[in-house]
């Protein structure tokens, strides 16, 4: 008993790749913070609370990650939708960051119109509440997302959460669960494209579901190519430009 309780536990490959898939995000982040803070674009209280908090959380997770190295046996590649997904729960981390920032300077955010009132402090925190528990409890952050297209149908932000939760709850349904949840996150992520045009996350989201869902490396170039012509934050745009990379040429 004694020997079987002091055994390392074997170490997760896709947990490895998750926290260095964090790292690099950490670390872009802060140089961004710095940046915006050199020029003036963040107060000295919001820039040290935003540091400090991205600092600890980088150092912990580098931690994390020399401590399961050593022991990493060979493993396939993770796939594409599972490298996304780990990505979004991290950017929803930053999306807050800079919630804050643009509070802090007077800027719009996108609960904001262009008066800059904003139309109600539910919504605000609904989405607030929506981001955070994005890669932690994606049936309750999908909830939260019907509750702000409940108020404004043509939310764009929401659709294509709401759309990108439902398919990777999907993935680990099966039957004609399966094939509703996928059908429903198509519909949310379309109603995205038709509400903002301009708005990149739902095209880089239907490529995903476009390449491992339908095998339809067609449709997966097309949107992946509208998703970075869109300009989608960094750390998306350094995975889906090997994406692109890695499908069949036509």
């Amino acid at each position: 008993m004694t020997a079987e309780l002091s055994r390392p536990r074997p170490v997760d490959p896709d947990r490895l790749a998750d926290l260095e898939a964090e790292r690099s995000f950490l670390l872009r982040s802060l140089r961004d913070l710095d940046a915006e803070h050199d020029a003036g674009d963040v107060d000295e209280h919001d820039y040290a609370t935003l540091r400090d908090g991205y600092t600890k959380r980088a150092a912990d997770v580098m931690r994390q990650i020399e401590a399961k190295r050593g022991a990493l046996p060979a493993r396939p590649p993770a796939s594409w939708g599972r490298r996304i997904a780990v990505i979004v729960g991290v950017v929803a981390v930053a999306v807050l960051a800079g919630w804050l920032v643009a509070r802090s300077s007077g800027q719009r955010v996108p609960e904001q119109q262009a008066s800059g009132a904003a139309p109600g402090a539910d919504l605000a925190t609904t989405l607030t509440q929506a981001r955070l528990l994005l890669g932690t409890d994606p049936a309750q952050a999908i909830e939260l997302y019907t509750d702000v297209l409940a108020g404004q149908p043509d939310h764009a932000e929401a659709h294509t959460y709401r759309g990108w939760l439902l398919y990777t709850v999907s993935r680990e349904t099966t039957g004609a669960d399966e094939a509703d949840l996928v059908d429903r996150a198509r519909a949310d992520l379309t109603a995205a494209v038709d509400a903002d045009p301009n708005y990149a996350d739902p095209h880089c989201f239907l490529a995903i579901i476009a390449n491992e869902n339908d095998d339809d490396q067609a449709t997966a170039r097309t949107e992946a190519d509208a998703c970075l012509a869109l300009d989608p934050p960094g750390e998306i745009r350094a995975l889906m430009t090997p994406f692109i990379e890695s499908l069949p040429e036509n």
